[in-house]
């Protein structure tokens, strides 16, 4: 028969039976008068072939299960391959199940009206009303957007924790307001010099620092649950990143002395050195 009778004969095309031609599964059959004509354990081996695909095996795989005997010595290397696909199959099965829910929570943000950002709702809100303000009193933002882009990369990797969701969630109109606050007066840092600066830089970090301790217990909590290892240090490195875009000399002297607030409290200096090491730096 023709290449094309038998892949029909197989449910398959000439297309994938070249490439079994090509890694070896299929033997390649004699050529009679220029063309190639295939018996029935070429169809047979083809048929056999694409039931173990559709087992879910990998054509790799299916090349050792080919090359053994099921009835014979190699009974336990076949069953291993078939045993370790049931597992990877379950392991898929395993994911789907969570790109599912993943799937499920935007279309209920979609019906609630919700952005399709990868932060928690309550930051987006959160960043939105920072960013009007911003605009309204005529400052740069430049700081707040590369924050943002960052935060939106972290949740991608899932690097941002929900507890962040907890901490916003606690506070209330005025605290809300407080925080909006301090953001504008990170950027209106930028527009002083000399000794205001470093006094405005000083008193703010101050005040950042006691507004921290009004919620000590959510904000200990939300540094408590970024990763550690490897993703800590992504993630240190990339708030890094974010201080960078300041340009102004108050605004550094600012995180620096908001840095060593933090450092001189125990329990935020030990999660913090569990992401950034022993001598962490904005």
């Amino acid at each position: 028969m023709r290449i094309k009778e038998m892949s029909d004969l197989a449910g398959t095309t000439p297309r994938a039976v070249r490439h079994y031609h090509r890694l070896g599964l299929l033997p390649v059959p004699p050529t009679v008068r220029g063309r190639r004509e295939y018996g029935v354990m070429h169809l047979a081996r083809l048929m056999r072939i694409r039931w173990l695909a559709d087992g879910g095996l990998p054509l790799a795989q299916i090349a050792e299960v080919l090359a053994q005997d099921p009835g014979g010595a190699d009974r336990e290397a076949v069953l291993h391959s078939l045993r370790a696909t049931r597992e990877t199959v379950i392991a898929r099965r395993r994911e789907l199940q969570a790109q599912e829910a993943r799937i499920d929570e935007l279309i209920a943000r979609v019906e609630d009206g919700e952005g399709l950002e990868p932060i928690p709702q309550l930051l987006v809100r959160f960043y939105d009303a920072v960013q009007a303000r911003l605009e309204e009193e005529g400052l740069n933002t430049r700081g707040l957007r590369a924050e943002r882009q960052v935060v939106t990369a972290l949740a991608a990797l899932a690097l941002i924790p929900d507890s962040i969701g907890t901490f916003l969630a606690e506070l209330d109109g005025a605290e809300w307001e407080a925080g909006v606050r301090i953001y504008a007066q990170i950027a209106r840092l930028e527009q002083l010099h000399g000794e205001e600066a470093r006094t405005a830089a000083v008193d703010l970090a101050e005040e950042t620092w006691e507004y921290t301790l009004r919620h000590r217990s959510t904000a200990l909590a939300a540094f408590s649950d970024f990763p550690t290892g490897s993703p800590g240090r992504t993630t240190w490195r990339l708030t890094q990143m974010i201080t960078d875009t300041y340009t102004g000399p108050a605004q550094h002297l600012y995180l620096d002395r908001f840095l060593e607030l933090l450092m001189a409290d125990p329990d935020f200096a030990a999660v913090i050195r569990r992401l950034a090491g022993d001598e962490p730096a904005l």
